[in-house]
């Protein structure tokens, strides 16, 4: 009884003497919560890594979605899932919507990172290094908001309560926000070197800088940061053959997108950040060959869109009977398990390789592959003498009386959505993971595959030469501007460009040579307002013949709807809807 009493009485006097408020307020010790979550190393560590699976979930992994940077381009006829430009681009519709809320949410987790790191418990150096971290994809995040949708809200602290009254920023406000973000953490970054592969690193930001100071209009900052870039003794373009299918026959180009070779760790000397993605079935890869391709996230689908679909492509004998020479899904070089549906227009299919077709590497057969071999025994056994070893697209032999099925609704002209040229960086050719080959001494791929099973380039090297290109260009000097351009075509073996070919319009094809289907390509035009221009000019889906069904290309389309479900909620404030629509 006067054990307990004493109890009582210790229990009163500690309620009587200590500070009330600090007594009630609860603090978790065996669990995590907000209050002690973003205290350590480790639970940045952790912050950050979401940092990276929002960017590749976005941009690679997120289906139809993160081939919206693609389609709708310049470079890509339209065909799903992009078809008709006044359905898709809609305020109600997932274009609009998806890219808003995945753009959002990593800017949000950067802001919780940002909002915390100054109050935890680790040292100094290590909060400036994690702030820097987390600008650079707030920083990524707004510029990338900025070309799709225009000026859009800013918000720079975490969200601890409802907000109903958000407005837009100005375009440039954000961008400029965007360059701030990205400046910080140019300046406090990792050099490359410093890195594991996969991060983030102070030139991966400088080209991001010299990106953002271009779309400011400020030519000689832009051509000061690139500069940072190109002068790191780190870094340089691959000249020669290297990586782990360096023996087997193709080039150096070819060499820069095979299974493994991305990394700096592959000896890849022009890598400025890659999405790490090559390691299929390994918890925290970003790719599975048990993933099937409507998974979100799931693989990026490269392959599935812009690699035809051979096993529907077909001869149609005088006699009325048909077969196919391709045996589908094969992982060789009819392209894996395609399906067509993102077919090159003629400008990217031919135009911008006439002057050197022969000559860049860029063109050859190993990476635009347009002569295929047929890869069906049963086809070849019995027409092998009449038909040869392969078919080639550009100047096919079709022995009289026999036609081809080359597309949907009975197309009988090549390319056709079932036989295509198309760029074999969309897959990996004689390389695919084990667990998708169903027999792997043919190739023959099994049916849940169409992804990519490669790290994916978000930077390369020749991205700081193409910027600083574009901003001698503009500074009116154009000689510096060919020189940058020449270090990339003379590494593709192409012909020099002088001074006087040096156009807005040459240095998108230079891009359209070296990156091709690599390129957010949407984002690059929006950011030079060549968007519509170049869509009308070289993209015939959209062009003016196709005004009376909605799929003309109008001036406003360069931009996304702000999503309607956005407006809806923001009932405290007007968020105005982009023009056109």
């Amino acid at each position: 009884m006067k054990k307990s009493i004493f109890i009582i009485a210790l229990s009163v006097l500690c309620l009587s003497s200590c500070n009330e408020d600090k007594f009630l307020n609860e603090t978790p010790i065996d669990f995590m919560s907000g209050d002690n979550s973003y205290m350590t190393q480790a639970d940045f560590d952790a912050a950050t890594t979401e940092l990276y699976y929002l960017t590749r979930k976005e941009f690679f992994c997120n289906g139809d979605r993160s081939q919206d940077y693609l389609f709708g381009t310049d470079m890509i006829q339209g065909t799903s899932p992009q078809s008709n430009i006044a359905t898709d681009q809609n305020p109600t519709g997932d274009i609009a919507k998806v890219h808003w809320n995945n753009l959002y949410l990593l800017i949000s987790q950067a802001n919780v990172i940002i909002s915390r790191v100054h109050q935890s418990t680790i040292d100094e150096a290590q909060k400036v290094l994690f702030e820097a971290k987390a600008r650079f994809f707030r920083g990524f995040a707004y510029r990338t908001l900025t070309y799709l949708y225009g000026g859009v809200p800013l918000q720079l602290e975490e969200v601890t309560s409802p907000k109903t009254d958000y407005t837009r920023a100005g375009k440039e406000q954000t961008l400029q926000q965007a360059l701030d973000d990205m400046n910080f953490a140019a300046e406090h970054l990792p050099d490359i070197k410093d890195v594991k592969d996969g991060e983030i690193s102070a030139p991966a930001a400088w080209t991001l800088v010299a990106e953002l100071q271009l779309a400011l209009g400020h030519a000689q900052e832009a051509v000061d940061a690139a500069s940072k870039v190109i002068q790191n003794p780190a870094l340089a373009l691959m000249q020669n053959r290297f990586g782990r299918r360096s023996g087997q026959p193709g080039d150096v180009y070819w060499d820069l997108f095979q299974r493994g070779n991305q990394n700096r760790s592959a000896g890849n000397t022009e890598s400025l950040w890659v999405i790490q993605l090559n390691n299929p079935d390994v918890p925290g890869g970003g790719s599975s060959t048990n993933t099937y391709f409507w998974t979100v996230p799931g693989n990026f689908l490269a392959e599935r869109y812009f690699s035809p679909q051979v096993g529907l492509f077909k001869f149609i004998m005088p006699d009325g009977s048909q077969l196919s020479p391709f045996i589908w899904p094969t992982g060789d070089y009819t392209g894996g398990r395609g399906i067509g549906s993102g077919i090159a227009d003629e400008h990217f299919y031919t135009e911008v390789w006439q002057s050197d077709w022969s000559n860049d590497i860029r063109n050859s057969n190993y990476n635009f592959v347009r002569k295929i071999k047929y890869n069906n025994p049963d086809f070849v056994a019995k027409y092998g003498n009449a038909f040869g070893d392969s078919i080639d697209l550009m100047n096919p032999v079709i022995p009289a009386g026999v036609t081809m099925l080359t597309g949907v609704q009975n197309q009988s002209t090549l390319p056709g959505r079932y036989l295509t040229g198309y760029q074999s960086k969309c897959t990996t050719p004689f390389d695919h993971p084990d667990g998708l080959y169903l027999n792997k001494s043919t190739y023959l791929l099994a049916g849940t595959g169409g992804g990519t099973y490669s790290d994916q380039y978000m930077l390369r090297l020749p991205e700081a030469y193409l910027l600083r290109a574009e901003a001698y260009f503009r500074l009116g000097q154009a000689q510096k501007a060919a020189d940058d351009l020449n270090v990339i075509r003379r590494r593709a073996h192409a012909s020099d460009v002088t001074a006087s070919q040096v156009s807005v319009d040459y240095i998108l094809d230079e891009r359209m040579r070296e990156y091709g289907i690599e390129e957010k390509r949407r984002l690059t035009l929006s950011r030079m307002g060549e968007l519509g221009n170049r869509v009308r000019k070289y993209n015939p889906w959209y062009g003016a013949s196709h005004s009376a069904d909605g799929k003309e290309f109008k001036d406003g389309y360069a931009l996304y709807p702000i999503p309607q479900t956005a407006i809806e909620a923001n009932k405290d404030a007007v968020l105005e809807q982009n023009p056109d629509y």
